[in-house]
């Protein structure tokens, strides 16, 4: 069994982005487990955990209005809008992702 995994996405961000297709790798990887890319914040985490449902990834994801633009937090006007959102784990990320911070193998 799997432990909780945490991803912090700005470390991942900076790693990645230095790296030839690395980037790349990581919008491949979002697509496959059905996270759309331009969804996740850079200053977010993701969390890979085991649930009733199988393995899931945990995340925040950005919200837009019907013209496909992201919006201000009603709630709080100076964040933009976001939602807590599950997907389930079809491809585990790679090794060297994990734990980029606070997470556990």
């Amino acid at each position: 069994m799997i432990e909780r995994l945490v991803i912090d996405c700005h470390q991942l961000y900076e790693r990645e982005f230095r790296t030839p297709r690395g980037m790349r790798a990581v919008q491949v990887w979002l697509r496959v487990n059905g996270i759309d890319p331009s969804d996740v914040p850079v200053w977010s985490e993701m969390v890979i955990e085991d649930s009733a449902f199988g393995m899931v990834i945990r995340y925040t994801a950005y919200r837009w209005n019907a013209d496909g633009h992201r919006y201000a937090d009603p709630d709080n006007p100076d964040l933009v809008a976001t939602q807590d959102r599950t997907a389930p784990l079809v491809l585990p990320p790679p090794a060297d992702w994990l734990p980029t911070t606070g997470g556990e193998r």
